[in-house]
């Protein structure tokens, strides 16, 4: 296949997938119907199926592009911060700018995701683990430089601040206030760095 048609074949992916993201966000995974993704989308209904094979696979989709490219963006943000306290501040304001960017993405993550519990398991196992992942590498060494609490694992540490980010989102898909999810940073910086043991954090 030609460069021209592979450009053309992801153009037409990603526009699938954005269309997606819009329809599932206003009416929910469940009512949502491939026709109406495929209008949104700009594309015959038939288009979808030469992509996905159907909403779950639409859905998975969604989920592995917005991890994937949170993923890309947290190695950049990192790489170049070796203190693992900054590289825990870094992570924080990258999750919720991540999230914060993207309302109706972040209803799907929210809402959508949470309703199918096989379909969260499935997930768990894999860019999620890599999200886990990054942030357990983090505040492990943290643990080893003495900067956070050494008497927890720093994989249980990981699930719980990650617990924290994501209600902080639950709460703001779900408010009827006006704000910058981001806004909520510094408090969740606070917290979550006093919570470790940093006292100046």
């Amino acid at each position: 296949m030609s460069q021209s048609k592979n450009r053309i074949r992801d153009e037409k992916r990603e526009s699938i997938l954005d269309g997606a993201v819009r329809v599932i966000a206003s009416r929910g995974f469940h009512r949502t119907r491939v026709s109406e993704v495929a209008k949104a989308a700009g594309v015959a209904d038939g288009t979808i199926y030469l992509y996905f094979d159907g909403k779950e696979e639409l859905l998975r989709a969604v989920y592995e592009r917005a991890m994937g490219r949170f993923l890309q963006r947290g190695r950049r943000v990192l790489a170049d911060e070796m203190d693992p306290r900054a590289q825990l501040v870094r992570f924080v304001r990258l999750h919720l700018e991540c999230v914060g960017e993207d309302r109706e993405l972040a209803v799907v993550f929210q809402v959508d995701l949470r309703k199918s519990i096989p379909f969260l398991q499935e997930l768990s196992l894999g860019l999620l683990q890599a999200y886990l992942d990054t942030l357990t590498a983090i505040l492990k060494r943290g643990q080893d430089e003495g900067v956070f609490l050494a008497d927890l694992s720093a994989r249980e540490l990981a699930k719980m601040v990650f617990g924290v980010l994501d209600e902080l989102a639950t709460n703001w898909v779900l408010s009827e206030r006006n704000y910058r999810l981001e806004s909520s940073a510094a408090d969740a910086i606070t917290f979550i760095t006093r919570a470790l043991g940093c006292s100046d954090g």
